[in-house]
């Protein structure tokens, strides 16, 4: 017969293989992504011809009045840096308005190389079907490594970040249209608001919702399944090394949270990058999809090409990588350490301090993944505001140039800080209730 201790040795040595397999999983699509990222830019740079940090330059609605209506040819992209990275017009020790930064990275300086199409080209099809089934085949591989019930966390993901982020879109509306409009930036948000409406209509307010709840039913599902499935292989791996190294700094919890949150952020960002880049499209351009956020996904197709929807995934990595690490691991410590000390206080477990502690837990989550990711969301916001292609190097050196300095990293933190929280807050009480409803225990409480 088995003993106890053989059974645990087999079963550390299938986690260990599991996460092997998963990390050759992230890693092959870690390569398949940069690869596209990198045959991006070196294009971009051939087609210049002029200075290799060239760039070519994007289209924003906003500035439609202020094109040039006739350029030589030549000139389809300009060079907005110089070869030791300062610009041109300004020098090192110039510090312009963060107005002006947003303006120029949004506004044409010349005009695009670009031609319309009349139909998606056959090589962003063949790409288009590449990432699909490797994303469904690492979706696969990872829940076939996960134990039977796993989809109860998927599920409730998908579910609570679909319907926390579609609930706040007239906030998000407001907060990106800060970030990318010149004329918003520095005003308050209510007054930004009022601009909006009284130019545009109630309408704007609900701008890529299409894409907002679509997007994110995904994003959640794989956001918070890998997080969930990854934390106890993880773990196990870590005991293991820990062991095999005498090094008691492997056996810890919060180095498997972080490490599963770190997985769980980086694939959530290459599932959203497409749909976040079509939202923040429809709320730059309302006019952009009158047809639907479908219809605006084969424009984008059409006019840019695969690179239209993936120009963002560096800046979206940024991004969710942190909020999702600060966001799920914080959400877990404070739930745990609550409900330790509420047993430790020998204090009941009603259904009021069922709900106080998520609560309480969620909020914290709120605000410290709000701060972590906002640099991530300005230059997102950015890059993905208009046509064409735009460095996310470039554009943090251009904010940090500017009058704000690390500041300019943070405009719009205001209301992005009331629509995160409203999100965050919403989305762990969502999860926590949906998980309890699949007959999960509530995060923390085991």
């Amino acid at each position: 017969m088995t003993s106890q201790s053989d059974r645990k040795n087999s079963y550390a040595r299938g986690n260990t293989r599991r996460a092997t397999r998963l990390t050759r999983i992230v890693v092959l699509t870690s390569i398949i992504s940069s690869s596209h990222a990198f045959q991006r830019s070196f294009n971009t740079r051939l087609s210049v011809g002029l200075d290799p940090v060239a760039i070519r330059i994007p289209q924003n609605p906003f500035y439609e009045g202020r094109r040039r209506d006739s350029c030589p040819t030549s000139l389809r992209t300009a060079a907005l840096f110089s070869g030791d990275g300062t610009s041109p017009e300004l020098g090192d020790d110039a510090h312009p308005p963060m107005q002006e930064i947003v303006q120029e990275i949004v506004q044409p300086h010349a005009c695009t190389s670009q031609e319309d199409t009349n139909s998606i080209s056959v090589k962003d099809k063949i790409l288009l079907a590449i990432s699909g089934g490797l994303g469904i085949a690492a979706l696969l591989s990872l829940v076939s490594m996960a134990s039977a019930g796993c989809w109860r966390y998927f599920l409730a993901g998908g579910v609570c970040a679909a319907v926390s982020h579609a609930i706040p879109t007239p906030i998000d509306v407001v907060k990106t249209r800060k970030q990318i409009d010149p004329d918003l930036v520095g005003v308050d948000v209510l007054e930004a608001t009022r601009r909006l409406v009284k130019k545009e209509g109630m309408g704007v307010l609900w701008s890529g919702l299409g894409p907002t709840f679509f997007g994110y039913l995904i994003e959640g599902a794989v956001k918070f399944g890998v997080y969930e499935v990854l934390k106890p292989i993880i773990k196990s791996v870590l005991s293991r090394l820990s062991t095999t190294t005498s090094i008691g700094f492997f056996n810890s919890s919060l180095l498997a949270f972080m490490i599963s949150g770190v997985a769980s952020g980086f694939s959530a960002s290459i599932m959203l990058c497409p749909m976040e880049a079509l939202r923040i499209r429809m709320v730059a351009d309302p006019d952009f999809a009158p047809d639907g956020f479908l219809k605006g996904g084969q424009e984008i197709l059409r006019r840019e090409g695969i690179a239209g929807l993936a120009k963002g995934l560096n800046p979206m990595i940024l991004k969710q990588v942190p909020y999702t690490v600060t966001k799920n691991v914080s959400f877990d410590i404070f739930t745990t350490s609550l409900y330790a000390m509420m047993r430790a206080q020998n204090v009941a477990m009603t259904a009021g301090m069922k709900f106080t502690v998520p609560l309480v837990s969620a909020i914290v989550a709120s605000i410290m993944s709000c701060i972590t990711s906002q640099p991530g969301d300005m230059v997102l916001s950015l890059i993905n505001a208009s046509e064409g292609e735009e460095r996310p190097t470039d554009i943090f050196r251009r904010i940090l140039k500017s009058d704000e300095g690390i500041g300019g990293f943070f405009v719009g933190f205001k209301t992005r800080m009331v629509h995160v929280g409203v999100i965050v807050t919403l989305q762990l009480l969502i999860y926590d209730y949906v998980k309890r409803l699949c007959g999960i225990a509530a995060t923390g409480s085991f």
